[in-house]
């Protein structure tokens, strides 16, 4: 089947919601989603959206602290277009019902009575939150507009397998110079059948890829399928090797993990060993307050150095009151597994979190590929640089979406060419199916082993040969088989796991988020440049 659309947004976080909402405006609008619109990253946002919201605060030292937690590799430009946007754009999260934890308990609008919290590596009070569940409070608001817009359509339970360039088309009437982006081939998981999705202009917001580690923070559907779709098609992707671990996720033997947001050190928290010591003054002035690449670095080689697998975050000295009233998701989930984190302290080791590095995206979500915009996790606009200031991603990824379905290129007449039914094949082999299954946790099993926290080139380049004969059994399999959704996620895994690798390869030195013990120091001299794939 084939559906027409002016837009087609892949992805339904913040960034997908936020441009679906502008662009209904100028035309009809079908959002396709992996599974339900709120299965995806902004959902398990818990810290909050960053933004200077004080009059004790400035632009410059939101600036300076985005740079400086970057690893001083971050773009000002973008930096600086990014955050003076966000008073504007969180105002309008405030118009648009999301409810932001205020300062008195009157419903009172002005940004001057959002409730601000401290993360590390800032230097003032500025992420606007909601409780520690704002990323579910901005969706749910943005899922209530999308729903009750007449012009927007939503797909759920769908998954984008490819995205429709020249590689697709006959091409009868000659060659069409560079690739054009016409919509994509989209897979309905209840069905198994191939559609159509046609649109003039196509968003990719299909956030991160966190699942190729096999200790992370994501939700299952973050396996990376806009990087590698964009990748395969022949978009440009960046600074990959920069993988963001959050330093605190809760740990269990089972496996167990979910986020503990960084608001909590912020109010005063502090990381514990074994033996109750506190660490973090020995590797950073901000203790624990400093930037997560150096907080996650600093656990993983005391955890290392004494043979253990977790320690301790300790709020007991934090008011009980204040805890329960800010930190009511992380209250629950302890509580479901009896910990009662007012009187003692939380189990917590780093797991991988967020992708620095994507899609080449401009600050107006613009990429390689004419008609394909991207935003969010799954875009590299220079924002972050070699590794993330806490709460600045929710900030990114509204900002560049509301600028991208605002951009005058959203308006331009596109041509089609004739667009081919997918091609099936026959039927699906399940004797064969544990090359998908098998291989899935295989790829997590080497990244978390040879291409975390800390690297070295030997175990890298293991980790590429291994991560390239996967690919080849993925990759057969998919062309011999009737498509899957777990066949094309295992295949995006694949994909990305080998842009991180082929990129922390190249990068010979140690910047943010990216720690070779080859090379464990910056070198400014033979490695300012950005890692483009």
């Amino acid at each position: 089947m084939t559906y027409e659309y002016d837009y087609l947004v892949l992805g339904s976080g913040i960034a997908g919601l936020v441009f679906a909402l502008q662009a209904a405006a100028k035309g009809r609008v079908a959002i396709v989603t992996k599974r339900a619109m709120n299965d995806c990253n902004t959902e398990y946002a818990q810290g909050g959206i960053a933004a200077v919201l004080d009059s004790q605060d400035s632009f410059s030292e939101h600036i300076e602290d985005t740079y400086s937690a970057g690893a001083d590799w971050a773009k000002k430009q973008v930096i600086r277009q990014i955050i003076e946007q966000g008073p504007a754009l969180i105002q309008y999260l405030i118009d648009l019902g999301t409810d932001f934890t205020r300062r008195d308990d009157t419903y009172d609008r002005r940004l001057e009575n959002l409730s601000l919290s401290m993360e590390g590596g800032h230097t003032h009070r500025r992420v606007a939150y909601a409780a520690d569940s704002t990323g579910h409070q901005i969706l749910d608001a943005l899922i209530k507009k999308c729903r009750l817009e007449h012009n927007i359509d939503i797909f759920e339970h769908r998954i984008a397998i490819d995205l429709i360039t020249q590689h697709h088309v006959a091409n009868d009437d000659g060659f069409i110079p560079g690739v054009s982006c016409w919509g994509a081939y989209v897979l309905d998981s209840t069905s198994n059948q191939v559609d159509i999705f046609k649109a003039r202009k196509t968003m990719l917001a299909t956030g991160g890829a966190a699942q190729i580690y096999s200790h992370n923070t994501n939700p299952e559907i973050a396996t990376g399928d806009g990087m590698a779709m964009a990748r395969l098609a022949g978009a440009r992707l960046a600074n990959m090797e920069f993988v963001q671990f959050h330093p605190t996720a809760f740990w269990s033997a089972e496996g167990d993990t979910f986020l503990i947001t960084e608001a909590l050190r912020g109010e005063g928290a502090q990381l514990r060993l074994s033996d109750g010591s506190t660490f973090m003054e020995n590797y950073h002035p901000k203790a624990n307050l400093a930037p997560r690449d150096i907080v996650s670095r600093a656990i993983d080689s005391e955890l290392k150095r004494r043979g253990e697998k977790f320690c301790w975050l300790d709020a007991t000295k934090v008011p009980k009151e204040q805890l329960k009233k800010h930190f009511p998701y992380i209250d629950s989930r302890l509580q479901e597994r009896g910990i009662d984190f007012t009187v003692e302290p939380i189990p917590v080791a780093p797991a991988a979190h967020y992708f620095c590095g994507g899609v080449i995206s401009t600050i107006d979500g613009l990429t390689d590929i004419r008609n394909l915009y991207s935003a969010g996790e799954v875009a590299c606009t220079g924002l972050h640089g070699a590794n993330r200031l806490a709460s600045n991603s929710l900030l990114e990824a509204l900002v560049v979406a509301y600028n991208a379905a605002n951009h005058p290129s959203m308006d331009e007449d596109v041509s089609f060419p004739k667009i081919p039914s997918w091609r099936l094949m026959g039927d699906f082999n399940e004797n064969e199916w544990v090359v998908i299954s098998h291989n899935r946790e295989i790829i997590g099993t080497i990244m978390q082993g040879y291409v975390g926290i800390r690297r070295s080139r030997r175990l890298l380049k293991y980790a590429l040969s291994r991560m390239e004969n996967i690919y080849n059994e993925i990759n057969n399999f998919y062309q011999h088989n009737m498509v899957r959704q777990e066949v094309v996620e295992t295949r995006n895994m694949a994909v990305i796991a080998i842009a991180v690798i082929r990129s922390a390869l190249s990068r010979k030195e140690s910047r943010g988020a990216h720690f070779l013990i080859d090379n464990p120091s910056r070198d400014d001299l033979h490695y300012q440049h950005d890692t483009i794939l």
